[in-house]
């Protein structure tokens, strides 16, 4: 099992996404999640992770399970994360961009 998330918000045809602050993917542009804690499940970590990084509650959304990203290293370590994709209600109020303790979040 793998140890991250990533989930891709959508609301008509824009992303939120999120330009991180922190190493090691400072200064781009990417979905939100973060690590699995001890018994979660990985939609249970998205589920959490999306209300901490952007306030909202997903849990009652269709939340699709897109498959698992792997990349290996020229050390011949590998590792991968869960990614997942919610389509929030087209009339769902969430101004951006918003400064967050993670970085900025957009649609784009």
């Amino acid at each position: 099992m793998y140890k991250q998330t990533l989930c891709f918000i959508r609301k008509k045809e824009k992303l939120l996404v999120l330009n991180r602050e922190y190493k090691p993917l400072k200064g781009l542009w990417n979905g939100v999640g973060g690590k699995i804690e001890p018994g979660e499940t990985p939609k249970e970590c998205v589920i959490r992770e999306v209300k901490e990084e952007t306030g909202i509650d997903i849990s009652s959304c269709n939340i699709i399970d897109k498959g698992i990203i792997t990349w290996n290293t020229e050390d011949n370590y590998s590792d991968g994360l869960y990614v997942f994709v919610v389509a929030i209600e087209d009339t769902y109020d969430y101004q951006t961009p918003r400064k967050t303790k993670e970085g900025i979040l957009d649609w784009k």
